[in-house]
């Protein structure tokens, strides 16, 4: 679930780099490689400044939303509902405000023992890597990148289906 978080705000305190946007939405393809085995996700992201919407489709299927400090965790496999508090999301601007240019693409932030390395291509962010707390290597690569286009708002609304528990 940290990883969640710290990639929702990661992704949102990154454009303080040097860009800037009213919403933003991108596929993408999260790697998880633990020496043992190797996980790839993908799916479908869209952010606004205080809203956002992550779609997993494979390997699960799962819907996460966050509207402020408020999330609703959709996990379609298991038909369940997990609606909680973000109680602390972390300060990443800062954080990227003192990030460190490697070289022309390449950023690298370091945030509580984690250090995240973010590869830029025309300006726009391309990949992010980053060891998480289990010593897995993370990385994401976005896709089809858009910003500042018609977002209907209603796509930020939960639709829970009636069958499914909901744990609060």
């Amino acid at each position: 679930m940290k990883v969640i978080f710290i990639l929702l705000g990661l992704i949102i305190k990154i454009f303080a780099l040097d860009l800037s946007f009213e919403n933003f939405s991108s596929d993408f393809i999260q790697s998880i490689d633990n020496k043992k085995t190797k996980i790839n996700y993908t799916g479908h992201f869209i952010i606004t400044h205080n809203k956002a919407l992550w779609n997993y489709q494979n390997p699960m299927h799962k819907d996460i939303f966050i509207d402020n400090n408020k999330i609703t965790i959709i996990e379609y496999d298991l038909e369940q509902v997990i609606i909680s508090k973000l109680e602390r999301i972390p300060n990443l601007n800062e954080i990227f405000k003192n990030a460190k240019k490697i070289n022309q693409n390449t950023y690298e932030a370091k945030y509580e023992n984690t250090t995240y390395i973010l590869n830029l291509k025309e300006n726009q962010v391309e990949n992010i890597s980053y060891k998480d707390e289990f010593d897995n290597n993370v990385n994401i690569k976005l896709l089809n990148q858009k910003r500042n286009t018609h977002i209907d708002e209603n796509l930020f609304i939960p639709k829970i289906p009636k069958n499914f528990d909901i744990v609060s």
